[in-house]
């Protein structure tokens, strides 16, 4: 998604540097053909081309994206919707899963609704009542807290993206044994 976001935001410059209009693109393409030929047989670099290629196929694909339909939709957001950005944070994470946090549980699913991202996870090996003890529920809020409170740039941002806070459920047999939800006032910043 980041590579997205930076390929986004480096397109319009690519095409101010490129040129507006076809007469500019013909006097630019003898000059850079000019000037490939003489690099390539001078130092030829073919991690060069494969960036350039790779650069390319992503141009192409923003370019392939940007529909009369898909602009139209992006014109009619409201300029401080998140939810379009949350709902593509969340496909990105669901590409990614299951994904095994340690030896007794598996985040097996998240989702995002009302400003609040959810974790599902399944833990396997605690037994319930264990997950269910005051001991074991504080030292779970103390770790979430510490994580979700934590100064990284890419946690601040994903706070600010959920402001209704982060909800973290965990399953044994299917069953919700323990919920606890970090809102962005347990962080006292």
């Amino acid at each position: 998604m980041i590579k997205k976001t930076m390929l986004a935001a480096l397109v319009p410059a690519m095409l101010v540097m490129g040129g507006c209009d076809d007469a500019s693109k013909e006097k630019a393409a003898p000059v850079a053909d000019q000037s490939n030929e003489q690099s390539a047989a001078t130092q030829p670099n073919a991690k060069k081309d494969q960036e350039t290629n790779d650069v390319d196929k992503k141009l192409k694909a923003i370019q392939d994206q940007s529909t009369p339909e898909k602009i139209e939709q992006f014109n009619k957001l409201q300029d401080n919707d998140t939810q379009k950005f949350q709902q593509a944070v969340v496909l990105e994470i669901k590409k990614k899963l299951p994904l095994l946090v340690d030896e007794a549980t598996l985040m097996s699913d998240v989702s995002a609704e009302n400003n609040a991202f959810t974790y599902k996870y399944i833990v396997k090996g605690i037994p319930i009542n264990v997950i269910e003890s005051h001991e074991w529920q504080e030292t779970m809020k103390k770790t979430i807290t510490s994580s979700y409170c934590s100064d990284d740039a890419r946690v601040t941002v994903f706070r600010n993206l959920f402001p209704e806070g982060v909800i973290y459920n965990y399953y044994v047999s299917e069953k919700l044994i323990y919920t606890y939800k970090a809102l962005p006032s347990v962080c006292g910043k």
